[in-house]
């Protein structure tokens, strides 16, 4: 049996795209699968450079470390990367890593990074290069059974159109203005049900505004708890995304349903390029008055990931 250990930070974005090469690889091997969520610590406000040194120290007075069994190592997340190196270094396997590791680059046997980010890397020789980020694609093909539940609150005679709205951070910072033109002219949309889903970036005065302009009926996610992305994405007939957020932007795609692009004024310039790009290959579209209908080849970058890995790893 294939052995693998996924190491990760605790962010969800991070075990999805684990998951995601994960379950590709499994439709090729059976698979033993071991995860070591690193909890964020004071230790992982230092460079990457300290925390392995750190670990290294662990490692030669026999601290924490057991060598095992391990065919392939896979991490996501800054934090990670580190461990994967200490955990290779014990157990002599294939190792990768997934967006930058910020570290130690060569000594990862690949990295699955997306294009735009690959002018970091001075020698490309190990890297697998993306459009966007991965998406487990048993999120995106949902059986029936488990979308009646999401399915009962609306009208099975409207369209859906779905807002997956991004927030502040390092790259980015989203205002109303960003979004108000746009909410303004789906509110005069006929027969449709708009739905609202914010993520942990959304800033409160956004979404206090858009709760302010929506129409009455529409919905806002996270409800409490309560939150079901993928089954909103599952379910709806059409997507908008606003432009900041990559992750976002490849769940949408990797649909295949029309999906819109809302401009954000402040992102980074290659988040920016790699929107514009999606819109001048005419696979993302900008709203304006009227939703349509459109075709395009949707992303499958897990999927070509785990044809890659197939042939790396010899399954």
């Amino acid at each position: 049996m294939f052995k693998i250990l996924v190491i990760t930070d605790t962010k969800l974005s991070s075990i999805n795209q684990c998951n995601s090469v994960v379950n590709e690889l499994t439709s090729f091997k059976k698979i033993n699968l071991q995860h070591i969520k690193i909890k964020k610590s004071f230790l992982h406000f230092f460079p990457n450079s300290f925390i392995y040194f750190k670990l290294l120290i662990q490692l030669f007075f026999g601290l924490g470390f057991k060598k095992q069994r391990i065919d392939l190592i896979i991490s996501c997340g800054r934090i990670a990367a580190p461990y994967n190196l200490i955990f290779k270094k014990i157990n002599n396997c294939t190792n990768l890593h997934i967006l930058n590791p910020y570290f130690k680059k060569n000594e990862f046997s690949k990295i699955i990074i997306p294009q735009y980010d690959s002018s970091k890397f001075f020698n490309k020789h190990n890297l697998i290069l993306t459009r966007g980020t991965l998406v487990d694609r048993k999120k995106i093909n949902l059986k029936r059974k488990q979308l009646l539940n999401i399915s009962k609150l609306f009208n099975e005679n409207f369209k859906i159109v779905l807002f997956l709205i991004g927030g502040s951070g390092k790259s980015s910072k989203i205002v109303f203005a960003d979004l108000k033109e746009t909410i303004q002219k789906i509110n005069q949309e006929k027969k449709i049900e708009i739905v609202y889903c914010f993520s942990r970036r959304t800033p409160q005065s956004l979404k206090n505004n858009i709760l302010k302009s929506k129409k009455k009926r529409s919905l806002v996610f996270p409800d409490n708890s309560f939150n079901p992305y993928w089954e909103l994405i599952n379910i709806a007939d059409y997507l908008f995304v606003t432009a900041d957020s990559v992750s976002m932007t490849s769940d949408a795609l990797s649909t295949g349903k029309p999906t819109y692009m809302i401009p954000v004024g402040k992102i980074k310039s290659k988040i920016k390029n790699f929107q514009i790009n999606l819109n001048k290959e005419k696979i993302t579209r900008i709203y304006n008055k009227r939703l349509s209908k459109w075709s395009y080849k949707k992303l499958e970058e897990s999927k070509l990931v785990g044809k890659q890995l197939k042939q790396i790893l010899k399954l």
